[in-house]
Protein backbone atom coordinates (compact mmCIF):
# COMPACT_ATOMS: atom_id res chain seq x y z
CA UNK A 1 0.00 0.00 0.00
CA UNK A 2 2.81 2.28 0.78
CA UNK A 3 4.88 1.47 -2.39
CA UNK A 4 1.42 1.76 -4.42
CA UNK A 5 0.67 5.11 -2.28
CA UNK A 6 -3.00 4.24 -1.58
CA UNK A 7 -4.40 5.62 1.44
CA UNK A 8 -3.87 3.64 4.58
CA UNK A 9 -6.90 4.47 6.80
CA UNK A 10 -6.18 2.04 9.72
CA UNK A 11 -3.28 -0.69 10.79
CA UNK A 12 -4.17 -3.88 12.81
CA UNK A 13 -1.50 -4.36 14.86
CA UNK A 14 -2.80 -7.75 16.28
CA UNK A 15 -5.35 -9.92 16.68
CA UNK A 16 -6.53 -12.95 19.38
CA UNK A 17 -8.83 -15.16 19.27
CA UNK A 18 -9.93 -18.27 21.51
CA UNK A 19 -12.58 -20.16 22.94
CA UNK A 20 -14.79 -18.92 26.04
CA UNK A 21 -14.88 -22.31 27.70
CA UNK A 22 -16.85 -22.76 30.76
CA UNK A 23 -19.73 -19.90 31.33
CA UNK A 24 -22.49 -19.87 32.89
CA UNK A 25 -25.03 -19.95 29.67
CA UNK A 26 -24.31 -19.72 25.70
CA UNK A 27 -25.46 -15.96 25.62
CA UNK A 28 -22.67 -15.19 28.99
CA UNK A 29 -19.32 -15.95 27.95
CA UNK A 30 -16.32 -16.56 31.04
CA UNK A 31 -15.04 -13.20 31.88
CA UNK A 32 -11.84 -14.67 32.46
CA UNK A 33 -11.18 -16.33 29.06
CA UNK A 34 -12.34 -13.06 27.71
CA UNK A 35 -9.89 -11.12 29.58
CA UNK A 36 -7.27 -13.88 28.81
CA UNK A 37 -7.52 -12.81 25.20
CA UNK A 38 -7.56 -9.03 25.18
CA UNK A 39 -4.47 -9.51 27.59
CA UNK A 40 -2.90 -11.44 24.61
CA UNK A 41 -3.86 -9.60 21.90
CA UNK A 42 -2.03 -6.20 23.22
CA UNK A 43 1.06 -8.56 24.37
CA UNK A 44 0.96 -9.35 20.92
CA UNK A 45 0.91 -5.68 19.32
CA UNK A 46 3.41 -4.97 21.71
CA UNK A 47 1.12 -1.95 22.76
CA UNK A 48 -0.33 -0.87 26.64
CA UNK A 49 -3.66 -0.38 26.36
CA UNK A 50 -3.46 2.86 28.50
CA UNK A 51 -2.91 4.30 25.08
CA UNK A 52 -6.03 2.31 23.93
CA UNK A 53 -8.30 5.84 23.44
CA UNK A 54 -11.84 3.99 22.28
CA UNK A 55 -12.87 0.00 22.24
CA UNK A 56 -15.54 -0.95 20.30
CA UNK A 57 -18.12 -3.54 21.90
CA UNK A 58 -19.64 -6.32 20.85
CA UNK A 59 -22.14 -5.13 23.52
CA UNK A 60 -25.65 -6.27 22.51
CA UNK A 61 -27.81 -4.74 25.12
CA UNK A 62 -28.27 -7.80 27.13
CA UNK A 63 -28.17 -7.90 30.66
CA UNK A 64 -25.91 -10.25 31.01
CA UNK A 65 -23.98 -10.34 28.51
CA UNK A 66 -22.99 -7.11 28.50
CA UNK A 67 -21.81 -6.95 32.12
CA UNK A 68 -19.49 -9.96 31.38
CA UNK A 69 -18.00 -8.36 28.71
CA UNK A 70 -17.10 -5.23 30.18
CA UNK A 71 -15.75 -7.36 33.19
CA UNK A 72 -13.42 -9.17 31.10
CA UNK A 73 -12.33 -5.91 28.91
CA UNK A 74 -11.82 -4.42 33.11
CA UNK A 75 -9.54 -7.06 34.07
CA UNK A 76 -7.49 -7.25 31.09
CA UNK A 77 -7.22 -3.39 31.18
CA UNK A 78 -6.13 -3.72 35.11
CA UNK A 79 -3.21 -6.23 34.24
CA UNK A 80 -1.94 -2.78 32.70
CA UNK A 81 -2.46 0.35 34.43
CA UNK A 82 -5.25 1.16 37.55
CA UNK A 83 -6.58 4.43 36.03
CA UNK A 84 -9.95 4.73 35.84
CA UNK A 85 -12.72 6.38 33.23
CA UNK A 86 -10.07 7.38 30.38
CA UNK A 87 -11.27 5.56 27.15
CA UNK A 88 -14.72 5.59 25.66
CA UNK A 89 -16.28 2.45 24.55
CA UNK A 90 -19.67 1.88 22.17
CA UNK A 91 -20.95 -0.48 20.42
CA UNK A 92 -21.67 -0.04 16.52
CA UNK A 93 -25.29 -2.84 17.32
CA UNK A 94 -27.42 0.00 18.86
CA UNK A 95 -27.32 1.85 15.51
CA UNK A 96 -27.60 -1.07 13.44
CA UNK A 97 -28.64 -4.31 15.24
CA UNK A 98 -26.24 -7.09 15.58
CA UNK A 99 -24.99 -8.68 12.47
CA UNK A 100 -24.44 -12.41 13.06
CA UNK A 101 -21.43 -13.27 10.93
CA UNK A 102 -20.59 -9.75 10.04
CA UNK A 103 -20.85 -7.93 13.56
CA UNK A 104 -16.88 -8.06 13.69
CA UNK A 105 -16.72 -6.82 10.08
CA UNK A 106 -19.27 -4.11 11.19
CA UNK A 107 -17.26 -2.80 14.14
CA UNK A 108 -14.16 -2.76 11.87
CA UNK A 109 -15.93 -0.50 9.27
CA UNK A 110 -17.44 1.80 12.66
CA UNK A 111 -14.20 2.28 13.91
CA UNK A 112 -11.87 2.12 10.56
CA UNK A 113 -14.52 5.03 9.76
CA UNK A 114 -14.26 7.02 12.94
CA UNK A 115 -10.29 7.28 12.79
CA UNK A 116 -10.69 8.59 8.81
CA UNK A 117 -13.25 11.24 10.65
CA UNK A 118 -10.91 11.63 13.83
CA UNK A 119 -14.38 11.57 15.36
CA UNK A 120 -15.97 9.57 18.42
CA UNK A 121 -19.69 8.45 17.43
CA UNK A 122 -22.26 7.82 20.07
CA UNK A 123 -23.87 4.82 21.30
CA UNK A 124 -27.47 5.51 20.78
CA UNK A 125 -30.00 4.18 23.11
CA UNK A 126 -27.61 4.23 25.92
CA UNK A 127 -29.04 7.39 27.95
CA UNK A 128 -30.16 4.28 30.59
CA UNK A 129 -26.90 2.30 31.62
CA UNK A 130 -26.95 -1.08 33.12
CA UNK A 131 -27.01 -0.60 36.45
CA UNK A 132 -25.30 -4.21 36.66
CA UNK A 133 -22.34 -2.44 35.07
CA UNK A 134 -19.90 -0.59 37.27
CA UNK A 135 -18.18 1.65 35.05
CA UNK A 136 -16.96 4.35 37.39
CA UNK A 137 -14.81 1.28 38.39
CA UNK A 138 -13.51 0.37 35.33
CA UNK A 139 -11.66 1.95 32.73
CA UNK A 140 -14.18 2.81 30.39
CA UNK A 141 -17.49 5.05 29.99
CA UNK A 142 -20.19 5.30 27.53
CA UNK A 143 -19.23 7.47 24.00
CA UNK A 144 -23.19 9.44 24.63
CA UNK A 145 -22.10 12.46 22.17
CA UNK A 146 -20.78 12.94 18.79
CA UNK A 147 -17.06 14.55 19.93
CA UNK A 148 -13.28 15.53 18.27
CA UNK A 149 -11.25 12.13 18.49
CA UNK A 150 -7.82 13.31 20.39
CA UNK A 151 -4.65 11.36 20.92
CA UNK A 152 -4.17 10.28 24.35
CA UNK A 153 -1.26 11.53 26.53
CA UNK A 154 0.18 9.19 28.19
CA UNK A 155 3.11 8.32 30.68
CA UNK A 156 5.99 6.11 28.97
CA UNK A 157 9.52 5.79 30.57
CA UNK A 158 8.40 8.83 33.26
CA UNK A 159 7.69 10.96 30.01
CA UNK A 160 4.62 12.28 28.47
CA UNK A 161 3.99 11.39 25.12
CA UNK A 162 1.14 11.43 22.68
CA UNK A 163 -0.03 8.14 21.72
CA UNK A 164 -1.24 7.62 18.45
CA UNK A 165 -5.21 7.27 17.76
CA UNK A 166 -6.00 3.55 18.88
CA UNK A 167 -8.78 1.42 19.17
CA UNK A 168 -9.30 -2.21 20.41
CA UNK A 169 -12.36 -4.65 19.24
CA UNK A 170 -14.19 -6.58 21.07
CA UNK A 171 -15.99 -9.29 19.04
Amino acid sequence: AIKNRDNIQAVILASAINHGGRAVNYTAPNPNAQAKVIIEAYNKAKINPRSVSYIEAHGTGTAIGDPVEISGLTKAFREFTEEKQFCPIGSVKSNIGHLEAAAGMAALTKVVLMLQHQELVPSIHSEEENPKINFKNSAFYIQKTCEPWRKPVIVEEEVLVSAPRRAGISA
